[in-house]
């Protein structure tokens, strides 16, 4: 699974009245990538995104 996949995924559980302005292509790999993509949108969703990401990498002991 790649991390776009658990971070789409988190985003749905997390925040599914947001999770479509949250999604990104599920083939991306690095966590930055995720970031600016989201940013881009808003900074408001960039902000989530980055909340995420670190959820994310917190769950998985710092390998995200």
């Amino acid at each position: 699974m790649t991390i776009a996949e658990r971070y789409n995924a988190e985003a749905a559980r997390l925040m599914p009245h947001m999770a479509a302005d949250l999604a990104v292509d599920a083939a991306i790999t690095r966590a930055h990538d995720i970031d600016e993509i989201v940013f881009r949108r808003s900074e408001f969703l960039g902000s989530m995104a980055c909340a995420i990401l670190a959820m994310l990498d917190q769950q998985n002991g710092g390998a995200a």
